[in-house]
């Protein structure tokens, strides 16, 4: 009998070749972006999978809640995270978080919506008047398309069709947010594939 540790997606992802490259590259950078921050808990993770990677981001001492639709995911995040919630980002959530959060995180989770602006009004609800959106998005640029059809042929089948809305520029994402929210930063990564955006709440 296999007794290892049972160890989740992204656990095996960000540690194998060659897509530990590609993970480790959007943490790195997110990483040097929010070290300009001074971020504080508590955090809301919306669309958290297993918490890996929010952890690799932000370390182990900030309060961090997540929010996700795969149970399985949900399992591994429940070791990593303070509190996790069943539910699928683009819901009503009111019934399940009642407090404010200084920071929350959209990390690769709105493309996996058919609508994003449902997850974007949970996230201004949430985030305290003077807290901090951070979305990370892939961009559908011929390099990202080729090596999602890749991955998904391949080590990546799980996530084939799983792709539900498209950012054809940054542009596309950044209209979205300026509804709700006032852009502080933006940047790409994994050669303009994968963009990167701060941002505050908008109170008037």
């Amino acid at each position: 009998m296999d007794e290892r540790p049972r160890r989740s997606y992204y656990e095996i992802s960000v540690n194998r070749f060659p897509s530990k490259y590609w993970h480790r590259n959007i943490i790195n950078t997110m990483k040097r972006i929010l070290e300009k921050y001074s971020v504080s808990g508590p955090v809301l993770d919306l669309g958290c999978g297993d918490g890996l990677r929010t952890r690799m981001i932000l370390g182990d001492d900030l309060e961090v809640d997540g929010v996700d639709i795969d149970p399985e995911m949900l399992d591994f995040a429940k070791t990593r995270l303070n509190n996790v919630f069943h539910a699928s980002i683009d819901n009503n959530l009111g019934e399940l978080i009642k407090r404010k959060y200084r920071v929350v995180l959209l990390l690769e989770s709105l493309e996996h919506v058919r609508d994003p602006e449902p997850v974007l009004r949970n996230a201004a609800e949430f985030m305290e008047n003077d807290g901090l959106l951070v979305v990370v998005v892939p961009v559908e640029t011929p390099l990202f398309r080729i090596i999602w059809w890749i991955w998904t042929q391949t080590m990546g089948k799980k996530w084939k069709e799983t792709h539900l809305y498209k950012f054809k520029s940054a542009k596309q994402l950044f209209s979205l947010l300026e509804k709700n929210f006032e852009i502080v930063e933006h940047g790409t990564t994994n050669f303009n594939s994968i963009t990167i955006v701060v941002c505050k709440k908008r109170t008037n």
